[in-house]
């Protein structure tokens, strides 16, 4: 994130080390999310520290000048801010396109192409509203949203400052109170906007909504300087309590109360612990310390550089894993903060104008002709559908009558190990019922098969899947909604197939916590006395997603009788071993190698159909082979 210098010799030794305290607890976060499970606020941090220094620059200048050059101060942005960033994004780019894989290209490009603009913020929501955003956790670029979060801010807020100077016409306490009941008014606004039952990057990534933190630094900045010997006495007591509520903030997680004033309390508390930074007491003697203040310095670095590390050095890409993953993505931090600090940051920081507008303009040309040589890569499937709101089931009722069906109709897709119907089937289903469909875009890619398969079986069908849903998003939401369902259409099975969506949340809440909310779900399926077939995650993705099979696995002995599990590999592996996306000229999957063309949603539509005695001859002819989501386009499906 920022660092704002300000006149020599004046600089807050304590202020860094606020700096150094908020990087560590994003680092810890992104590196052991169950460490610190938010972590993340560390980057609200980062928002209070800079509005506060920044508001502290602007309202010195205005004392001093009566006026405030917006100009200048917007080229002071410009030199500490864009050299750095876009040497990233070609450095990143550079070892996406040499080294892969294919399907970071797109996000990279994209989000790329909007870090130099500095509107990564909205892109995230604008894709964070489609499956394709969804995905942008694991792109290089996503955490330069708040980078673009900042960089609006520091657009805006010297004209907004200027105006409330004029409207407070010198009255301090105005200015003050104008200023924070804008802070106010950002934290009501992102309250108002919270629904649970949507996904909350819009509030999460909005600068509307963010701009609570900036703002509440403002005013600290406004206050600080003006604090009499009773107020001095009162922010050196606040100060550390508020820098341990932050701490203990840091330790827990409840998403619904940050969006409902959460974070307006955290950035209060940043606030309060940043004018500590500048009275004498224990915030400044624990902060004010030779290696916090040197970590503080290079925070800017730091920030840019971690999150790269950690999303392109992984287990799967590089072969090693524990320790010594974390020490190598720490060591490529550090070489690519020292780098950005010795060769551009300090060189940039005391070169004239015209130096710093041929580096920047140099770093601009660098980074966008990097994004437009990288080669055409993958797009992720269903890039286009919204994931920011549950959606409504689909229900299909059952065929009343079949057409003959034929010998190529009859014949099972071409690598099912489908058997004939087990003779003590583990769930004992009527002969027609209604079954629901539940899962992410891997199911969402099978569901055609598994709808014209169920439907010729006599049942109806209540189709659910939808890209970017798992047990844990939206949560709480997501098995109300489940449960609603079963209840309204007497649900007598539902077949479930979820991706990697909770990995991320288990390692963050642990087996316990994750084991609950399958437990939860259970529930919400079996609550019109339904039973459950729980098929195993698809094999064959670039992430270990499939170790929560785990827990799926676990089920038939908790719930005999209710839930019963199938590993679905057998349905997709090639007879030399793997899954690759063609087998025997038949394309299983799509260009992303993941998702179910219609070979493959076939294979595992007979195979998990079979166990539950419900695969009928007829279907796999069927017009669902002609389903939109087989079109040729990002998933195309010829071998």
């Amino acid at each position: 994130m920022d660092i704002v210098r300000a006149e020599p010799g004046s600089r807050i030794g304590a202020l860094d080390g606020l700096r150094a305290f908020a990087v560590s607890a994003v680092v810890i976060y992104h590196l052991a999310p169950s460490r610190l499970p938010s972590g993340s606020l560390g980057v609200d941090v980062f928002m209070v520290v800079s509005g506060f220094i920044v508001t502290a620059l602007l309202m010195r200048e205005y004392e001093r000048n009566g006026r405030v050059r917006v100009g200048a101060f917007w080229g002071r942005r410009f030199r500490r801010l864009v050299p750095a960033v876009m040497a990233l994004v070609v450095v990143v780019t550079t070892w996406v396109h040499l080294t892969g894989p294919a399907t970071l290209i797109p996000p990279v490009r994209s989000e790329g192409v909007s870090a130099l603009a500095y509107v990564t913020n909205w892109k995230l929501i604008a894709g964070g509203v489609s499956y394709g955003g969804a995905l942008a956790s694991n792109s290089p670029f996503v955490h330069l949203w708040s980078l673009a979060v900042e960089e609006q801010f520091y657009l805006v807020w010297p004209l907004l400052l200027i105006g409330l100077l004029g409207l407070s016409r010198g009255r301090r306490w105005l200015l003050v109170a104008l200023t924070a009941t804008a802070g106010m008014g950002s934290a009501v606004w992102m309250a108002h906007l919270y629904d649970p039952a949507r996904n909350p990057l819009r509030l999460y990534y909005g600068t509307d909504t963010r701009a609570q933190a900036f703002l509440f630094g403002a005013v600290a900045a406004m206050v600080a300087p003006h604090l009499r010997s009773r107020g001095r006495r009162a922010v050196s007591v606040c100060g550390p309590i508020a820098l341990v509520a932050l701490i203990v903030a840091m330790t827990t997680n409840s998403p619904g109360l940050l969006y409902r004033g959460g974070f307006a309390l955290v950035a209060v508390a940043a606030a309060l612990a940043a004018c500590a930074t500048t009275v004498p007491g224990i915030v400044q003697v624990a902060l004010d310390r030779p290696p916090l203040r040197g970590l503080g310095r290079v925070s800017y670095g730091v920030y840019l550089w971690h999150w790269p590390a950690i999303t392109l050095l992984t287990t799967a890409r590089i072969g090693i894993g524990g320790v010594a993953l974390t020490a190598l993505r720490l060591a490529v931090t550090a070489a690519g903060t020292a780098s950005s600090w010795v060769l551009l940051e300090r060189p940039l920081a005391r070169a004239r104008p015209p130096r710093v507008a041929l580096t920047g303009g140099f770093a601009v040309a660098s980074a966008a002709s990097a994004l437009v040589l990288l080669p055409a890569g993958q797009a992720f499937a269903y890039a286009n559908l919204r994931t920011d709101r549950i959606p409504k089931p689909v229900v299909a009722a059952p065929l009343i009558a079949a057409r003959r069906p034929t010998a190529a109709a009859t014949a099972p897709a071409p690598t099912t190990t489908a058997a004939p119907r087990a003779a003590d089937p583990a769930l004992v289903l009527p002969r027609y019922g209604t079954a629901m469909i539940v899962g992410d875009s891997g199911m969402y890619s099978g569901a055609p098969a598994f709808v014209a398969a169920l439907q010729t079986a006599g049942w109806r069908v209540v189709q659910t899947a939808y890209p970017g849903i798992g047990l844990t998003t939206p949560g709480e939401s997501m098995r109300q909604s489940w449960a609603d369902n079963a209840r309204r259409y007497h649900v007598d099975l539902t077949i479930v197939m979820l991706g990697g969506w909770d990995v991320g949340w288990e390692q963050a809440h642990g087996a316990g916590a994750y084991r609950s909310a399958i437990n939860e779900t259970v529930a919400a399926f079996t609550g019109a006395g339904g039973k459950v077939l729980w098929l195993s995650i698809l094999p064959g993705g670039l992430t270990d997603d499939r170790y929560l099979d785990r827990f799926y696995a676990a089920l038939p002995a908790r719930y005999p009788g209710t839930v019963d599990y199938l590993d679905i590999q057998s349905a997709l592996r090639a007879p030399t071993g793997g899954w690759p996306r063609v087998v025997n000229g038949h394309a299983l999957r799509g260009r992303d190698g993941w998702h179910l063309c219609q070979d493959g949603a076939a294979a595992v539509t007979h195979l998990a159909l079979a166990r539950v005695g419900l695969d009928r001859p007829g279907w796999d002819a069927a017009p669902w082979r002609n389903d939109p989501r087989y079109e040729p386009g990002t998933d195309t499906c010829t071998p």
